[in-house]
Parts: structure tokens; C-alpha cells; sequence
């Protein structure tokens, strides 16, 4: 079994993270099922009503007596939400996408620990300076809001940057190959998103399950005009959200200046999707991983396939010495 000080530091049993992905798929039964199979389940609060959001947070306890995170994406953030996940019984406080200022210190204050997710070196320094617990390295490959540095670059650079912090690697990761490559990277773990998605559990329309499986990896692209749509708040780190190409994407990449001056249509397009479950009709989050993703699975099974796969690979890398 893979072990490293961060699973002793959370109290768990691989170094495996259910990425948080808002209200798309990283619900309490997904969350649950990860934590129950040893790794660290997160509930994503991004995006979610209050109630939605106290009733998830309540649920995966009922699930599971294992730890569990709680996640916020920086430009989707509320007060009352911060409060919910604070007074909760998650034992990680997830924070994404840009500077949590104060809320590094209302977390540990509140007896939980803060994970923060970066895309460079000098984000990384600036959350070590804020006293952050864990760093999350994502590489510009991944789904969602992401950089534009890869994973291979970015993960050792920044765990040279902040040690002793324990650094997790995301982005390009879905199977247990990557897995082992992120901890010779000087990774203590793995924050894995995409092919969670493509999981059982996850609680996101099965059409958009089946564009991951059907994906290649070119397949996913950096939706260039998002932020024309609805301008970021303050403290945004650069980032870009990366989807699988839909006619949607098609009709507006590359076109910023028609999207600038059409926005207020285009975001009634995208609100009622969002509320109905149809993003996948238009901007269906997904990293370059979805090439290598080719079923769907038990969330239990994704995390046993990733360990074991990782202690062969890395077995096979010791019989090079």
C-alpha cells in the first residue's frame, strides 16, 4: 500500500483526492465513496444554495465516519456558504482558484485544515506565507479552472518552493501510472477531478459521463472567452477553465470581442442549463485526462485501480535501478 506523510497528516489511508468540482459531480455519495475507500472524498460548495450545501456537508457524515474535504472555488464563494463549511464536520477546508486572504487562519481557527490549489511557483510562496497546510500543484491539463503551466513543470518546482508543506499534484491524472509519476515528482498525493466525474457516484448527468469516455484528449480546450462573460472578482489567480469542445465553445473561442458585447445573451443561455443540469450542452468541464478514461466506474474501484497501478509502476521503475 502507498503511504505518505500527507495521508498521516489527514488521516488517511492512500494518497488519493477527490477533487472538489462545485455542484457538477462531487456531491455527498461521491464524496462518501472516496473516503470510505481510503482516500480523501470532497464535497464541492461552489455554486450551491445554502440549504443545498448544509444538507450535502450533513449527508456524506452520515455516509462515512472517514475525513472529508469541503471545497470552494475562489469567484463562487459566499459569506453564509463559508460559514456552513466552517461550522461542518469536514476535517479539510479546500480553497481554489485565488487568495483566501483571511479565511486561511478562519479555518484553522475552526479546527480544520487548509488545502490551497495554485498554478505557479509564486502563488505557491504566497499561500506558504499565509500559512496554508497542504498545496495543491495543478497543472494547466486539468479540468475546470486551471493555469497554463503542465504538471510535470509546475509539481517539482513548487515542492522545491514550500517544503516541508505537503505538495499534491493535480491535473493529467486518471490513472495509477500518473499517480506514480506525481510522487516522483516529489508529490505526496494526487488531487484527481475528471476521472471522477466518470464514476458511479458522481452526480452529473450521464450524457456528460459519456462525452469523458468518448473523449480524446484534444478533445478539451481552454475556453478563452469566459471571463468576457462574467468578469472575475478580485484576487482571481490567472486562470481559464478548460471543457470539452461543444458547439457552443465553437460558436465563441477565439470571438472575445462578440462575446464582450453579447454577454447578457449568453449568460441567458448558460443560467437555465446550469439550473437544469444541461451544462454538458454547453461548457462540460474536463481535463486532457479524458483520453485515458474509457469506463465508468465505482468511485472504490477508480481509487483501488489508481493504487495498485501506481505500486506496480513504481515497481517497475525500481527494477531500472
Amino acid at each position: 500500500m502507498i503511504r505518505t506523510g500527507f495521508c498521516d497528516v489527514i488521516g488517511i489511508e492512500v494518497p488519493v483526492v477527490q477533487a472538489g468540482m462545485g455542484p457538477f459531480g462531487s456531491g455527498a455519495e461521491l464524496a462518501a465513496a472516496v473516503s470510505n475507500a481510503g482516500g480523501l472524498g470532497t464535497v464541492g460548495a461552489s455554486g450551491r444554495t445554502a440549504d443545498d450545501l448544509k444538507g450535502q456537508l450533513a449527508h456524506v457524515r452520515e455516509l462515512t465516519d472517514r475525513p472529508f474535504a469541503v471545497n470552494f472555488a475562489h469567484h463562487q464563494r459566499t459569506d453564509e456558504g463559508i460559514d456552513i463549511a466552517l461550522e461542518s464536520a469536514a476535517r479539510v477546508f479546500s480553497y481554489a482558484v485565488g487568495d483566501p486572504v483571511d479565511l486561511v487562519q478562519r479555518a484553522q481557527d475552526s479546527g480544520k485544515l487548509f488545502m490551497q490549489q495554485v498554478h505557479t511557483v509564486e502563488q505557491a510562496e504566497r499561500m506558504s506565507d499565509r500559512g496554508v497546510d497542504i498545496i495543491i500543484a495543478q497543472g494547466g491539463e486539468a479540468g475546470g479552472f486551471g493555469g497554463h503551466i503542465s504538471t510535470l513543470v509546475l509539481v517539482p518546482e513548487v515542492v522545491r518552493a514550500v517544503s516541508p508543506i505537503p505538495v499534491v499534484a493535480a491535473g493529467g491524472i486518471s490513472h495509477g501510472r500518473a499517480l506514480a509519476a506525481a510522487l516522483a515528482l516529489g508529490a505526496q498525493g494526487a488531487n484527481i477531478g475528471t476521472r471522477f466525474l466518470a464514476s458511479v457516484e458522481a452526480s452529473l448527468a450521464d450524457d456528460w459521463k459519456k462525452l469523458i469516455v468518448a473523449a480524446s484528449s484534444e478533445d478539451a480546450v481552454k475556453v478563452d472567452f469566459w471571463w468576457d462573460i462574467m468578469p472575475p472578482p478580485p484576487d482571481e489567480f490567472n486562470v481559464l477553465p478548460r471543457a470539452l469542445q461543444t458547439s457552443f465553445i465553437e460558436r465563441w473561442i477565439h470571438r472575445r470581442d462578440d462575446v464582450r458585447s453579447e454577454g447578457e445573451r449568453i449568460m441567458s443561455e448558460l443560467g437555465p442549463a446550469l439550473q437544469q443540469g444541461r451544462m454538458h450542452e454547453f461548457v462540460p468541464f474536463t481535463g486532457q485526462s479524458a483520453g485515458a478514461i474509457h469506463e465508468i466506474l465505482p468511485a472504490a474501484e477508480i481509487v483501488r485501480r489508481l493504487v495498485e497501478d501506481a505500486e506496480q509502476a513504481l515497481r517497475e521503475c525500481a527494477e531500472l535501478l
